[in-house]
């Protein structure tokens, strides 16, 4: 266990973003990151594949100066500064609404946002999951995923890209705390599917219309545009 400038480092634990829910009190710690997690998990409680010296596992402790009523930025935001980490190495990522990152259509990195508090004085924790390298036993069946060493000759370690990613998801909070959503938005636009790319959530199928000046995904369907504001959404051809 290691700390440096506000990031606590774990050789490994269940989760991360439990780690930082037990610390959350301790302002001197900004983020909790670990070699490997046993008990990793992703939205609605699926698991998160993360083994020893494969990737990033990194929750950072947000305490945003807006209402909760806009908390649906912090995913938005994180999605952009993961984005733009993965970018700077000359990949060219696309974002899954609302939380993952893909490359060439397979899992890269995913994104779980849990937050605690009264509705103007709320405190987030946000998980981010970036695979650095490939398992060496490969993906489980169910995990259509890869690893930047799969597309980069070298690769950065985890260790690397932690402070990196730190600092970038800081700034952008700090951005939407000064500008609202719409610089998020830009930057999240810039990493998007194309404008027709055919999506599902639920019943609803449509195609990629954008977000809403809320963060809301849009799909243009044949009843026109449905507007939708969480939900697991599938992305049915991205080319």
């Amino acid at each position: 266990m290691s700390v440096d400038r506000g990031l606590l480092w774990l050789d490994g634990c269940g989760s991360t973003n439990d780690a930082a829910w037990a610390r959350v009190d301790d302002r001197a710690i900004r983020a909790v990151a670990a070699d490997h997690q046993t008990a990793g998990r992703g939205r609605r409680g699926r698991r998160w594949h993360s083994p020893p010296g494969c990737g990033l596992y990194l929750s950072w402790i947000a305490r945003p100066a807006f209402s909760q009523a806009l908390g649906g930025a912090l995913p938005l935001l994180a999605a952009a500064a993961a984005a733009e980490l993965v970018a700077e190495r000359g990949l060219r990522p696309t974002l899954k609404w609302p939380n993952d990152l893909l490359l060439d259509g397979r899992k890269l990195a995913g994104i779980l946002c849990e937050a605690r508090g009264a509705p103007d004085a709320w405190t987030a924790v946000v998980g981010v999951g970036l695979n650095a390298r490939r398992p060496p036993a490969g993906w489980p069946d169910d995990v259509p995923g890869i690893a930047l060493d799969e597309r980069l000759p070298d690769p950065p370690s985890a260790r690397a890209l932690a402070g990196p990613l730190l600092g970038r998801l800081e700034a952008w909070l700090t951005r939407v705390e000064r500008h609202g959503l719409a610089p998020v938005l830009e930057a999240w636009h810039r990493h998007a599917p194309p404008a027709g790319a055919r999506m599902r959530q639920g019943g609803i199928e449509g195609a990629f219309a954008g977000l809403a000046p809320d963060g809301a995904l849009r799909l243009r369907t044949a009843d026109g545009i449905a507007t939708i504001h969480a939900g697991e959404v599938e992305l049915i051809d991205h080319r």
